[in-house]
């Protein structure tokens, strides 16, 4: 998949799911709302997101993900 496709699909994610880490996950899991979706969903999720803080920090380290890294994807899942 090119960056073009991987965009494409990242912004029917937002569209659907708002933009939100459930989104990112989405991108990846698909949009099925079952319960090993809403894992796999969280899982990539919270990879992107131990990445993201990673560059953003621009340290290198490596930081670890709980769910309360995420609060946005706990709130939908919760619902």
């Amino acid at each position: 998949m090119n960056i073009y496709t991987g965009a494409y699909y990242l912004a029917i994610a937002f569209k659907k799911w708002g933009v939100s880490w459930e989104a990112v996950g989405a991108y990846n899991a698909g949009f099925r709302k079952t319960e090993r979706q809403n894992q796999r969903r969280l899982a990539y999720a919270s990879e992107v997101y131990r990445i993201y803080t990673g560059i953003k920090s621009s340290k290198g380290i490596r930081i670890p993900v709980t769910k309360k890294s995420l609060p946005e994807i706990n709130s939908v899942q919760n619902n």
